[in-house]
């Protein structure tokens, strides 16, 4: 019966591992063609804002990233039938020379580094090829370099020790290990979370308090009436690697801040600034941090209780092409192997996300001008080269904020709302 387990779930494995990266060519191909459909004529709805060489700069560059994707796809296809069905995994686990928890956290860290060195050709081409290509890059070689060496380093820092520690609790805390283990990744995930504004972000850029003395009074107007700090309102010099603007929130309690990319601050005018910021400090009123967060302890809890159950199934090893029992190969297949089975209820998050941007604009039209936002976001389209046109499949699986023209929709209504409450 153990036979037939393993035979069924190496079908089963083998199978997703094509039909999922053939979806996602498929996907990506669907995009191109959408994209392609509408490069001679900027959408009626965006017309007196986008210019049609703007249109067609973004058409060209999101159809560029799209191909070299598609490349990225069957390569990355190629490394999963590499290291399991055809054994590298195996190979590499019987390769280390240690012994014990060594040779666990060994395998791992070679696994990884194996990885991150056959990865980097993307990564060079993506930044001094494609981006370069569309004038966005800003990054020179050294910084390239050191932004990996720096991230090499952090994760030698932070992930030896814990898998270390990982690893002591599987062989020394019996049955309900993976109880142990989950709260002590949940405890090291929420550290991180609260130390990254703080002292892992800074390494990379320089994060100031915003400036100029009549944006920051408004801004301190605003926070305030949002229930927040003006102190937590921070400015990234992004223009040393890119020319992309953006704002994103992070962290929680004391450390929780909201950045803005110098490059978007230089674009945008001041009632699209604050517009931006009251889409942000909207995420942090409703509390998608946490709501996030909780979700992602629920999803892990839900991992490692799996993790416990299979842990010495040797079917399940088997059903992944590697013969040894480990602790070591069980964290790769759950980190690794495992991700082709998550695809598809993949969407269930981009709609929760796309959800929570049309939230957050609610509260950012309440507590500014919609016409700001609608101006910002429209102006953030142009000058990031993103699309204002989508193919509905591939935005429905990969989107993380709603298509242009659905958000756009969304925040005129708001403008006409407001309109008729003003009338006599």
């Amino acid at each position: 019966m153990e036979h037939l387990f393993s035979y069924y779930t190496q079908v089963t494995f083998l199978s997703f591992i094509i039909i999922n990266h053939l979806f996602e060519v498929y996907l990506s191909r669907r995009q191109v063609a959408a994209l392609e459909r509408h490069r001679s004529e900027v959408p009626q709805e965006f017309a007196a804002d986008l210019s049609l060489a703007d249109h067609q700069r973004a058409i060209s560059y999101a159809t560029a990233k799209l191909r070299l994707g598609q490349w990225k796809l069957c390569w990355e296809a190629g490394l999963l039938l590499y290291w399991f069905p055809l054994r590298g995994a195996e190979k590499l686990y019987v390769a280390v020379p240690f012994v014990d928890l060594h040779k666990e956290v060994a395998f791992l860290v070679a696994f990884t580094a194996v990885q991150m060195v056959i990865n980097i050709p993307w990564a060079v081409y993506g930044t001094f090829v494609l981006e370069e290509r569309f004038g966005f890059n800003r990054s020179t070689p050294r910084l390239f370099i050191l932004d990996r060496l720096k991230g090499i380093a952090l994760g030698a820092l932070f992930g030896i020790p814990l898998l270390y520690v990982l690893f002591f609790v599987f062989v020394t805390t019996g049955r309900w290990w993976w109880v142990v283990a989950f709260l002590v990744l949940t405890g090291f995930q929420l550290f991180l979370v609260w130390l990254y504004p703080t002292l892992i972000a800074p390494l990379f850029n320089k994060f100031t308090p915003i400036e100029g003395a009549e944006l920051k009074d408004k801004i301190e107007a605003l926070v305030r009436r949002a229930g927040f700090n003006a102190r937590e309102i921070f400015v990234m010099d992004a223009s040393r690697r890119s020319s992309h603007g953006n704002a994103y929130f992070t962290g929680f309690g004391k450390n929780k801040r909201v950045v803005f990319f110098d490059t978007l601050l230089r674009d945008l005018k001041t009632g699209e600034v604050l517009a931006i910021l009251a889409h942000e400090l909207g995420h942090m009123k409703l509390r998608h941090i946490p709501k996030s967060l909780l979700t992602s302890l629920c999803l892990s809890f839900l991992g490692f209780w799996l993790m416990g159950e299979l842990a010495h199934q040797n079917w399940f090893y088997a059903g992944h092409f590697i013969r040894a029992v480990s602790p070591g190969v069980l964290f790769l297949l759950f980190t690794q192997a495992l991700s082709v089975y998550t695809f598809w209820p993949g969407p269930l998050g981009s709609w929760i996300s796309r959800r929570r941007e049309f939230e957050a604009d609610a509260y950012a039209a309440q507590e500014a001008r919609p016409e700001d936002l609608i101006s910002g976001l429209l102006r953030l389209y142009r000058e990031n080269a993103s699309p204002v046109v989508t193919d509905r499949l591939y935005s429905f699986f990969y989107h993380s904020h709603p298509p242009a023209l659905e958000r756009i929709r969304r925040l005129e209504s708001f403008v006409k709302g407001q309109a008729r409450e003003r009338l006599p």
